[in-house]
């Protein structure tokens, strides 16, 4: 049985095969067309869904199901026209979250910039529920109103994300005003921009609370667990625009940082109301999140911290290309009707949906770029060794991750215990902004000596406090609040990257290295051994790890290096 789910907007268009209940393969078209964001409107050029069958050595008509959220503009789906099932984009989100979820029943929390069009009601903004084993009920929706309707005469669904009551509208127009925004453009006769909320976020630590009764002013917490937020027509936005109108150099930064907290603050508050409410309605200790606003690692913590909910699972692609994840759990499970096996042993462990690449492929890679390399017999063991020599190191393995997170597979890692090497890696490798923090990978057998946190954050999706005593022996991971977005790893699931932190453990003491995605600012992250090549031969970093092959810019590079088929030491 096999189900192809495609997902996706305005942005983020990518697909995802699930092959008799489990993800075979899954990709985000920016990863393969090199353009971030990329919206898939074009099925002639679409790229991601054939990526998923040929890395299943399927064809299209071996697929049994084909599925897509119906935000995605029909272009996308032209291919699959006589066959396709529409969902909603919320049910898409939901069903992206539960079925790959360890929770036989859990409830469901789905927040983003806005979803379908609801009855010409409004459209979704946030939509909580609850799944139990494969059936999904929806218990309540805020649908954000009062957008514009130019253009929509035309269309069935709507999802630009420019109304009243979306959190996800409120965040992305503080981006935007900062000046966080990628790309801008026209699009159905309106102005729209993708804006880089996670630049947002990384900010607000640095803020002060001098707008946060501003914001308040606009915002109503309800009885019921939902809430009114006032944005478009004399409401939030208005301030909003203007708020750094007339500032410049560190007065703007100063300003930006407390606009970026007050977003936060705003978005926080609210969905630990919503949550609480959820919560106290099912009776449920397990939350499942989706949507673009749960990429909001912090408020994910607090969610963790602060509600009654124990457990919490993060789709690791909880954008909306990880729709495609939902439509394709959604055709195996209800349109298919087939049933979830044992959720507790089955449920997605790790993002690692990308096809690999064998030995014949990366030799030929490196023959071509010209640049020296060294086969070496445990490549983990001499990374390892290379991080606590000071190197920073391109590492690529196995399988591209799915979702805007590199986990381990296509990172950029370094030694977290010199407090100089943020700054070095954001002004030199990542040409990104210098506030900006970097994640820790953290052994999961010792994340909680090192940080305030007690369950597993495979995907860097949960910020937790650096307990105080280990600060000091890892600053470099550490943001200016003492907290840090944590990825616990194991050996089951992350393989040579935690072999390569065990031995990194050995050398150093510390079970903890410094990870970030390998690409550079605004930049889709690497997905083939060419690309990592590329990045890595025009870059400042020391080393590439690549498979077995450890690749230098110079023979001098690869001097220190241990003989072909000796061990590095611990």
């Amino acid at each position: 049985m096999l189900t192809l789910g495609l997902g996706g907007s305005n942005h983020d268009f990518a697909a995802c095969l699930v092959s008799d209940g489990t993800i075979a393969a899954g990709i985000e078209e920016e990863r393969v067309r090199r353009v971030k964001y990329s919206v898939g409107v074009n099925s002639l050029f679409n790229q991601s869904w054939r990526y998923c069958l040929d890395t299943a050595g399927a064809r299209l008509a071996d697929v049994d199901v084909v599925v897509a959220d119906d935000t995605l503009l029909a272009p996308a789906w032209f291919p699959f026209r006589k066959r396709i099932h529409l969902i909603r984009h919320h049910m898409a989100h939901a069903a992206s979250t539960f079925y790959p979820s360890p929770f036989e029943r859990a409830a469901i929390l789905v927040v983003d910039g806005a979803g379908s069009l609801i009855d010409d009601r409004g459209v979704e903004t946030l939509t909580t529920a609850v799944g139990d084993g494969t059936t999904i009920t929806e218990l309540t929706k805020v649908l954000g109103t009062n957008w514009s309707t130019d253009g929509l005469s035309a269309l069935r669904v709507y999802q630009a994300g420019d109304s009243d009551h979306s959190l996800g509208y409120m965040y992305k127009a503080v981006s935007h005003a900062i000046g966080f925004t990628l790309y801008e453009d026209e699009y159905e006769g309106r102005h729209w921009y993708l804006s880089e909320d996670g630049k947002t976020m990384g900010l607000a630590p640095y803020g002060t609370p001098r707008y946060r009764k501003r914001f308040a002013e606009y915002l109503t917490l309800l009885p019921d667990g939902r809430y009114e937020l006032h944005l478009k027509d004399g409401g939030l936005l208005d301030f909003i625009e203007h708020a750094l109108d007339g500032y410049e150099g560190d007065e703007r930064f100063a300003r930006a940082a407390d606009l970026a907290w007050a977003a936060q603050d705003t978005l926080e508050e609210t969905l630990l109301h919503v949550a609480r409410r959820l919560h106290a309605d099912t009776g449920l200790t397990d939350l499942c999140l989706a949507g673009g606003v749960a990429l909001n690692c912090v408020a994910n913590g607090r969610l963790l911290r602060e509600t009654p909910f124990e457990n919490v699972f993060v789709q690791p692609a909880a954008g909306d290309g990880g729709c495609a994840v939902g439509t394709a759990y959604y055709g195996y499970h209800v349109i298919a009707g087939q049933p979830r096996k044992e959720p507790a042993r089955t449920a997605q462990r790790h993002a690692y949906l990308g096809r690999t690449y064998d030995d014949g492929e990366v030799r030929a890679a490196l023959d071509a770029s010209g640049l020296p390399y060294r086969k070496v017999a445990e490549p983990a063991r001499t990374a390892a060794a290379l991080l606590a020599d000071g190197k920073l190191l391109g590492w690529f393995t196995g399988g591209s991750e799915f979702g805007p997170r590199a986990l381990g597979h296509r990172s950029i890692l370094a030694d977290p215990r010199h407090a100089e090497t943020k700054d070095v890696i954001n002004a030199r490798v990542k040409h990104r902004e210098a506030f900006r923090p970097f994640a820790p990978a953290v052994l999961r057998e010792h994340a909680a000596d090192w940080f305030d946190l007690d369950i597993e954050s495979p995907y860097m999706l949960i910020v937790a406090p650096v307990r105080p005593e280990k600060q000091a022996h890892v600053p470099a991971i550490v943001h200016v609040d003492g907290t840090a977005r944590v990825q616990t790893v194991t050996a089951a699931d992350n393989g040579a990257y935690h072999e390569l932190i065990a031995h990194f453990h050995r050398l150093t003491g510390v079970p903890v290295v410094l990870n970030t995605s390998f690409n550079d600012n605004g930049q889709p992250i690497v997905e083939t051994p060419q690309q990592a090549l590329e990045f890595y031969g025009s870059s400042l970093l020391d080393l590439l790890v690549i498979e077995d092959y450890v690749v230098g810019h110079s023979a001098d590079d690869l001097d220190a290096l241990p003989p072909a088929g000796d061990r590095a030491t611990d």
